[in-house]
């Protein structure tokens, strides 16, 4: 590791923090939509419209808050996103509809967007020569955050209702904003090298062909985490609360393998690594869909496969900041980044739609976790690694 400051230290450990709000505003979302419901009176594809305005407008977001920290500093963007955020869900517990609520959520949308690519901006340049760390601890702060999510607003909900839940998480997140604005070093991190180099010149083959692959490998997270559970309850015959502890085991694996898989492609290389562990998860997934039955097994499975494809986004992030031009990490970052929320959007229908049509909820799951995640290894296995670590 480069020689830090103690600023940089500091920062090195607190500034993860900031990805503690998306996924915690997310889950406070999940706990609390059927008293969101109950209280606007949605329907069920109403409902649903919640998560996917804050996703749609992550993804627009993402291109330009990774291409403005290479700007003008990823402190600048960062604060920007963690303050859209939290102003946004806050905002969305005191809207009296269904369209003023989807503005709200909006406006935290383009928070999320804001904040993770310039958060994983900011830890390449704090760690340059351990990516695969960098983005793993922002990784594990996303599990974290959506563990406490889940946790407080069970609490809040069940005392003063689904409104101070989210108000709840919209003041942490301004006590994350200030965390971060006390602890990331006051300047321009990012900014120190080619400053005004066009966009487009940031976007070469690597980055693209990296961006097309976190659809496919972002695809099999977020189908997978919608759609397991019931699953596992409805073709595998468990019980709710095996099911619960299933899918316990399996909320652990992508800090489990962020951590493991972002520290072996410091040492082996990115591209080794991604592809390695495509392959064997896409193996992973189809034993697990298709074979697994008990849930001591499928608990086994699934961490399996959970830790494997944890890869997406962590490690494709670090290695399309490897493969940009010198000074554009943050365009990178979220150009993938775009990719990862798009597919955010489109994967649990796809999922559903297969569902529908196929009548088999086994098949579908290997044709949304196995086939994606050959694809996937095949596009990383496309693009020219540097050698930078």
């Amino acid at each position: 590791m480069p020689n830090h400051s103690n600023a940089d230290r500091r920062a090195i450990f607190i500034a993860p923090a900031a990805n503690l709000l998306p996924s915690m505003a997310v889950a406070t979302l999940g706990i609390a939509l059927p008293d969101v419901r109950q209280t606007l009176s949605l329907s069920e594809v109403e409902a649903g419209g919640l998560f996917s305005s804050i996703f749609i407008f992550a993804a627009v977001a993402s291109p330009f808050s990774g291409r403005l920290s290479d700007k003008i500093g990823r402190k600048a963007v960062l604060l920007m996103g963690i303050f859209a955020l939290s102003t946004g869900f806050a905002l969305s517990s005191l809207t009296p509809n269904y369209t003023l609520m989807l503005a709200a959520l909006g406006l935290a949308g383009c928070g999320y967007g804001f904040t993770t690519p310039s958060l994983y901006a900011l830890m390449s340049d704090l760690l340059p020569a351990k990516r695969g760390l960098a983005t793993a601890l922002v990784s594990v702060a996303y599990g974290i955050g959506g563990a406490l999510g889940s946790l407080l607003a069970s609490f809040v909900i069940a005392r003063s209702g689904w409104r101070a839940a989210f108000i709840t998480a919209g003041a942490i997140g301004l006590v994350i904003a200030l965390m971060e604005a006390l602890s990331v070093k006051r300047g321009s991190y990012g900014t120190a090298q080619r400053r005004h180099q066009p966009y487009r010149n940031a976007l070469n083959r690597g980055v693209i062909l990296l961006a097309l692959a976190e659809f496919f490998g972002g695809s099999v997270f977020w189908s997978s985490a919608s759609w397991t559970a019931t699953v596992l309850r409805s073709a595998k015959e468990l019980t709710l609360q095996e099911t619960g502890f299933v899918m316990a085991i399996w909320g652990l694996t992508p800090m489990v393998g962020a951590l493991l898989l972002g520290a072996l492609s410091d040492r082996y290389g990115r591209k080794p690594v991604i592809v390695a562990s495509a392959y064997t998860g896409a193996v992973a997934a189809f034993v697990v869909y298709s074979w697994l039955s008990t849930p001591a097994a499928l608990a086994v499975g699934l961490a399996v496969f959970g830790t494997l494809k944890a890869t997406a986004p962590t490690l494709i992030v670090a290695l399309a900041q490897d493969s940009a031009p010198a000074g554009s990490a943050g365009a990178a970052s979220g150009f993938v980044m775009s990719m990862h929320y798009v597919s955010a959007v489109a994967a649990p229908l796809i999922a559903g739609r297969l569902i529908a049509s196929t009548g088999d909820m086994v098949l579908a799951m290997i044709l949304t976790a196995s086939a994606p995640l050959v694809v996937y290894g095949g596009l990383i296995a496309a693009v020219r690694e540097k050698q930078s670590y």
